[in-house]
């Protein structure tokens, strides 16, 4: 089964690196929603939120939210039996996170409970952030 979900409200990238304690906030953000249902917190998958990371700056890049190409050919590796991808722009976290919490598709993926993992990847550009989160079962 896949998931897909689309949002945005409302350029130079920075360094990957510059972007962790983003990628962080939003993995902390998704998983007090998480806890708040009585859910298990999601576990990132650095290599999996690298790949995330790369697709939230091809976004950002181009101004303009798209999903993955082929999400399967992103999660295969993994061996997942289920996997789903929210993207979104805001100009903060936290208000992506609310307003993927006032849509159905990605609130769905946010509280699957057969989600454990996550790859997330933030990248600030034009006043915004630009988010990719990749679920997946496993």
């Amino acid at each position: 089964m896949v998931v897909v979900a689309v949002l945005v409200a409302g350029m130079s990238s920075t360094a990957h690196a510059d972007d962790l304690p983003n990628r962080d906030k939003m993995l902390h953000l998704l998983n007090q929603i998480r806890r708040s249902h009585d859910l298990p917190a999601l576990r990132l998958n650095a290599e999996l939120s690298h790949d995330a990371w790369l697709h939230s700056k091809r976004m950002a890049d181009r101004n303009q939210l798209f999903h993955t190409y082929n999400l399967y050919d992103t999660v295969r590796a993994y061996s997942p039996s289920m996997w789903g991808e929210n993207v979104g722009k805001a100009r903060f976290l936290t208000r992506v996170r609310t307003l993927w919490m006032h849509s159905s598709g990605h609130r769905a993926n946010i509280l699957k409970a057969r989600y454990r993992r996550i790859g997330v990847g933030v990248v600030k550009a034009r006043g915004s952030v630009w988010v990719t989160a990749i679920f997946y079962s496993g």
